[in-house]
């Protein structure tokens, strides 16, 4: 079972400990029978096994199915027990076995529900026989309305889950269709910014670069003081802008990226802006390789760095990239100013890009942007993504 599925279980296990209450009510009402006095026992049995599984569920990240059959096997066994003793089909705890059939939607898997539902007719039905085979017809028919009224849930139940399934599925189809767009506009994105990169590299830097070289040649042949001193004041902004054209040329398309991967990117970028912003940078880089989404996780160090500079005043800022499970963690921690986090949205709806772009983005390719920060207190922000390289774009006929 999956995260959804895990999460599942552990609300049901919530679900059954929350059972005991109506069923402690029910045992309240007298009954009749030489076994009315194991009620008391058998619902401090169903508390504790409640108690177990729930601590149980809540333990383990995920949950099995077959884990999850065999639990709802012992709560019918057990309320099935508690009405019996309770006075049958007369017992108020027989409408547990409606509320456990509609339980199992939380699971939205149809097949379950259905399975589970007709063992509660089934389960209330047996209990009932000893009831059935000692009173006449007609005072039975009341179990027969039961029964009526249990498959009616049973069959809503089944219904509902399968609606939910199909919206679920749903979900999933229009979420992958929209990391599937969102690598496309990507990849299209780093084509586009590894052309204008060429385009600057080889026309504007290479110009610049001759003329640099005509500007020294010249000074070799100059005697004049002023004129020498105007020449070389050419030469400094000349080489100051090849400086930051090679620096846009970085930010357009980093090569490091491409020919080393991620962490030695990420760590060129962080003395890049460290340089300019007058901070320290810490790594804990530990990737097994390369990993998917290499190219955003990369745009949002920078872009978080970048924000660094222009606004945290920060001395220090730690930058961690590691792998959970089946997820890339990128985090970035400064000990600057801080901010308000709701900044982000409301920057993001007055049109505004940047880190609200980045955001939409990691949520976009299924990933999840956290930012923890307080005026005054620092930031930490981290970004999580899946490792796995996500599939290629699908072919357009």
């Amino acid at each position: 079972m999956g995260e959804e599925a895990a999460l599942s279980s552990r609300r049901v296990a919530w679900i059954r400990l929350a059972m005991v209450v109506p069923l402690f009510m029910a045992g309240r009402q007298p009954a009749e029978g030489s076994y009315a006095d194991w009620f008391g026992g058998l619902l401090v049995a169903y508390l504790a096994w409640a108690v177990g599984r729930l601590m149980w569920i809540q333990r383990r990240p995920v949950a099995d199915v077959r884990g999850a059959a065999g639990a709802l096997v012992v709560d019918l066994a057990m309320i099935t027990a508690l009405a019996a003793v309770s006075g049958g089909p007369d017992s108020p705890v027989r409408y547990a076995y409606f509320l456990w059939a509609t339980a199992t939607v939380l699971w939205q898997m149809p097949r379950v529900t259905a399975v589970f539902g007709a063992a509660c007719v089934v389960c209330y039905a047996v209990m009932s026989v000893p009831h059935a085979l000692s009173h006449p017809a007609e005072e039975s028919w009341d179990i027969v309305v039961d029964e009526a009224y249990l498959l009616w849930t049973v069959g809503a139940a089944v219904l509902i889950a399968v609606l939910l399934a199909r919206r679920s599925l749903r979900v999933a189809e229009l979420l992958d269709t929209r990391e599937l767009l969102l690598d496309d506009a990507l990849a299209a994105e780093t084509r586009e910014r590894s052309r204008v990169a060429d385009s600057l590299h080889d026309g504007a830097v290479q110009t610049l670069l001759a003329a640099l070289h005509d500007l020294e040649e010249a000074e070799e042949g100059v005697t004049d003081p002023a004129a020498r001193a105007a020449l070389d004041r050419a030469q400094s902004e000349v080489r100051g802008t090849v400086r930051e054209m090679r620096e846009i040329i970085f930010n357009l398309h980093p090569q490091i990226l491409a020919a080393a991967g991620l962490g030695a990117a990420l760590e060129a970028a962080g003395e890049r802006f460290a340089r300019r912003g007058g901070f320290r940078v810490h790594y804990d880089v530990r990737l097994p390789g390369r990993v998917g989404h290499e190219t955003l996780l990369y745009s949002a160090a920078r872009e978080l760095l970048r924000n660094i500079v222009k606004h945290a005043r920060a001395t220090d800022v730690w930058m961690t990239l590691v792998t959970e499970g089946d997820e890339t963690v990128l985090t970035v921690r400064d000990n600057g100013a801080g901010f308000d986090p709701r900044v982000v949205q409301d920057r993001l709806r007055a049109g505004h890009i940047g880190l609200a772009s980045h955001y939409m983005r990691v949520e976009s390719a299924g990933g999840r942007f956290a930012v923890d920060s307080a005026p005054g207190g620092g930031t930490t922000i981290e970004v999580r993504l899946p490792t796995a390289a996500p599939g290629p774009p699908p072919a357009v006929p």
